[in-house]
C-alpha cells in the first residue's frame, strides 16, 4: 500500500505520469513468488503495474516500479520513510516496496488504517483498483486473495499481504448505504481464517453507531516490538493443518461469507500504451556507471638537478644546441 501511495505521490508531483514506463530490471526480475515472470526489459505503464501490483501482490513488479520511480530501491525507502512521517504514521518503518520479511520493516494496525484512508481521500480516483477480483494477462487469470470481493455484500477493497514472520494480514474496505468501513487484521492462521473475521470486524462496525476518531486514536504506553509469526505459520505442522486454496476457488464455509458471486470479467491487462516518458530518477539512475571509477592520482612534485646532483634554482634550459635531425637521404 505504501509503494502505492509514494507512487501516486510522484504521480502528483509531475515526476511521472501514469503512461510512464515501469521497466523490469534483472534485480526485479530475481524477486521471489509471488511474481509477475516478467522479463528482465519488459515494459509496462505505471498504471498498469499498479493494478496488477493490488491484484496479485507481485514482487518484482514492486521493486521495477520502485526502481522506476526513484531509481532505487534505497532511494524509494526513503521515500516511503519520509510519506510515513508526513501522513502521521507512528509504529512504521520500511526498507523495501513488497513487503518481504526484514527484522527492520513493520507497520502497526493504527498506520495501516490511516495509510488505507490517505490513499482513498487522497487519490479516489485510483479507488477502483482495489476493487477489481481478477486480472487477465494473455492466457493466465490471477484472483485477488482478497477473498471478501464477491463474497461480502458492500466490499471493495483493499489489500493482503502474507510472509510467515507476520502470519496472514489484510486491509479491507466496505461500505453499506452511507456508512463506510476499514477494517485491518494481522496476524491470522490462514487466508481463510483472515476472510471470516475480516467479515466479522465489518458486521461489529456496521452494528456500531460510533468509536473512537483515527486521527485521535493514539498509542497507550510503550510500543510493542514486531513478534515473528514464523514458528507458528510456517511449521511442517502448520502447512498441514491450514486450509489454503487458491483464491479463485475458495471455498469458505462461513455463515458471515456467501458463495462466490461472480460479478465482473477479469480485467485485462498488457504491456502496451507507454505513452509518457520515464521519470528523471530512473534516467539518472541509468546513467550511473557500475562499479567504482578509477581517480586519477595527483602529479608527483619534482625538483630539477643538474649533473652533479645540485638543485637547479634557475631557468631550466639546455647549454647547448639540440641537434636538429637531418631528412635519411634518398637511395
Amino acid at each position: 500500500l505504501m509503494t502505492f501511495y509514494v507512487t501516486l505521490r510522484a504521480i502528483q508531483n509531475g515526476e511521472l505520469s501514469p503512461g510512464s514506463p515501469v521497466v523490469m530490471s534483472a534485480e526485479a526480475v530475481r524477486q521471489p513468488p509471488s511474481k509477475m515472470g516478467l522479463p528482465v526489459g519488459a515494459k509496462l505503464r505505471v498504471d498498469t503495474a499498479l493494478q496488477i501490483l493490488v491484484v496479485k501482490s507481485a514482487n518484482d513488479l514492486a521493486v521495477a516500479i520502485a526502481e522506476s520511480v526513484a531509481g532505487s530501491v534505497p532511494l524509494f525507502a526513503e521515500r516511503m520513510n519520509q510519506e510515513a512521517a508526513r501522513i502521521g504514521l507512528t509504529d512504521s518503518h520500511f526498507v523495501n516496496p513488497n513487503g518481504l520479511h526484514s527484522p527492520s520493516q513493520y507497520m502497526s494496525a493504527r498506520d495501516i488504517a490511516v495509510l488505507a484512508r490517505r490513499i482513498f481521500t487522497d487519490f479516489p480516483q485510483y479507488a477502483a483498483m482495489f476493487a477489481v477480483p481478477a486480472i487477465r494477462y494473455r492466457d493466465e487469470v490471477d484472483y485477488s486473495y482478497n477473498l471478501l470481493l464477491e463474497r461480502f455484500p458492500g466490499t471493495d477493497g483493499m489489500k493482503t499481504g502474507f510472509v510467515c514472520a507476520s502470519g496472514y494480514n489484510f486491509v479491507v474496505t466496505a461500505k453499506r448505504a452511507d456508512h463506510g468501513l476499514i477494517a485491518v487484521l494481522l496476524g491470522a492462521f490462514s487466508q481463510t481464517e483472515r476472510a471470516v473475521e475480516g467479515a466479522r470486524l465489518l458486521l461489529d462496525g456496521f452494528g456500531r453507531s460510533g468509536g473512537p476518531v483515527l486521527d485521535r486514536y493514539t498509542r497507550t504506553g510503550a510500543p510493542v516490538p514486531p513478534a515473528s509469526q514464523r514458528p507458528r505459520m510456517c511449521s511442517e505442522r502448520a502447512y498441514a493443518e491450514r486450509y489454503d486454496p487458491g483464491a479463485g476457488a475458495a471455498v469458505i464455509d462461513s455463515p458471515l461469507l456467501q458463495p462466490r458471486q461472480v460479478t465482473r470479467e477479469p480485467l485485462t491487462v498488457t504491456l502496451d500504451g507507454i505513452d509518457a516518458e520515464p521519470s528523471e530518477a530512473f534516467l539518472t539512475a541509468r546513467l550511473v556507471p557500475k562499479g567504482e571509477i578509477p581517480v586519477p592520482t595527483a602529479r608527483p612534485d619534482f625538483t630539477v638537478v643538474d649533473v652533479d646532483g645540485e638543485p637547479v634554482t634557475g631557468p631550466s634550459h639546455s647549454a647547448a644546441t639540440i641537434p636538429v635531425p637531418t631528412p635519411r637521404p634518398l637511395q
